[in-house]
């Protein structure tokens, strides 16, 4: 029986790293319940698969390196450097050092051959759903034009994927334009948002702050192509 999932909840594709025989029901209840799934038995196929195919998850199933272990140990870890999507180990349970050095190397979760499919399932759809949270998470606190990214959960500019340094005045007045792009704010909009306060002598001091952003963030600060001044209204990103 297939307890409440539905590929609009769940679907996805998941990679299996596992020989032929292995996991083979809970493969067939994985395609029941609305996964795509693609079983690798090759390290050259998994490192070429994972993580450039639109993976959802990994069950990597250590059956498939039997009897090498650190090598499996060391693909595990590359793949985890190169990638952020859950990887859920396959470890026989009384292996508890190799369960151990497995989520050390980067596995997210475990499953053995004691576990039934439909704790399997449920340990699979956990991550999934924590990997998605986390990702909207992120994108909802990172924000991007072109080249350059303002990433709020670290106070961080990129420009071109470099950093750029910002005072805390410079980060708040970039970041309110970055969340409303193309939208032009007034001097005064800027100066209250920012400062807290009625707007006196706000166009000379936003004015200093908006060209010390535009010098930093602009490859020529003279032909600006992502923070614009529009005459006589304010300022703009995009």
């Amino acid at each position: 029986m297939v307890i409440g999932m539905s590929e609009r909840q769940y679907g996805g594709n998941i990679l299996i790293y596992g020989v032929e025989g292995a996991s083979e029901a809970l493969e067939c209840m994985l395609k029941g319940s609305g996964f795509g799934v693609e079983r690798l038995n090759t390290r050259e196929e998994l490192t070429e698969s994972f993580p450039k195919k639109e993976t959802t998850l990994l069950l990597f199933d250590f059956q498939t390196e039997a009897g090498n272990d650190a090598a499996a140990l060391g693909l595990l870890s590359d793949l985890r450097k190169d990638c952020s999507k859950p990887i859920i180990a396959i470890v026989d349970r009384g292996r508890e050092m190799l369960r151990i050095l497995a989520l050390n190397a980067g596995a997210d979760d475990l499953l053995d051959s004691e576990c039934s499919c439909l704790e399997s399932l449920a340990r699979i759809q956990a991550q999934i759903r924590c990997y998605r949270r986390l990702t909207v998470e992120r994108k909802a606190c990172s924000m991007k034009l072109d080249d350059l990214e303002v990433d709020d959960n670290a106070k961080l500019v990129l420009v071109k994927g470099n950093r750029v340094n910002l005072t805390p005045t410079e980060y708040k007045i970039l970041h309110l334009l970055m969340e409303r792009p193309g939208r032009v704010l007034s001097n005064k909009e800027i100066y209250e948002s920012i400062w807290k306060m009625a707007p006196i002598g706000a166009d000379n001091t936003v004015a200093v702050h908006i060209r010390h952003i535009r010098e930093k963030i602009e490859e020529n600060p003279q032909e600006p192509h992502y923070l614009h001044v529009v005459w006589g209204q304010g300022y703009k990103v995009g």
